[in-house]
């Protein structure tokens, strides 16, 4: 593959998912667990953040979170597909062979509709979006 367009080097959460965004009210109050904490490409953790947002929230929601974070910068997206790809490894890595127990944590937290089969549509929908969009930006 070509080498890949970096955006430049910034401070990363590294686990930037809903489960780590504090509210109070309609604002943004903190973002916790910086235990992952490293600087590189913005769009990682964009990337990291679209992909939960998806399996958790839904399509739509991936889809608003992703113009608004943009909107407040100037990144150049053209390797989001990549860092998608990148984000979807990470997260089979973490859920390993057992997707069932991975969707069943959110159980508790009222829901029940995360399943290991949402869950597994959820990431194929995105490694599939992810590879339509990556030859035309690498």
């Amino acid at each position: 593959w070509p080498a890949l367009r970096r955006s430049p080097s910034t401070l990363l959460h590294g686990d930037f998912w809903p489960g780590n965004i504090l509210w109070q009210g309609e604002r943004l109050a903190a973002v916790v667990d910086w235990e992952d904490a490293c600087t590189g490409d913005p769009l990682s953790d964009l990337a990291i953040a679209r992909l939960d947002m998806l399996w958790i929230i839904g399509r739509d929601a991936m889809e608003a979170f992703t113009r608004r974070y943009l909107s407040g910068t100037a990144l150049d997206t053209a390797g989001l597909p990549a860092w998608d790809l990148c984000a979807a490894l990470r997260l089979a890595r973490l859920a390993g062979n057992d997707l069932a127990g991975w969707a069943a944590f959110f159980h508790p937290y009222g829901r029940p509709d995360i399943t290991e089969d949402s869950f597994r549509e959820h990431l194929l929908f995105f490694v599939s979006q992810a590879l339509q969009r990556l030859p035309a930006t690498i």
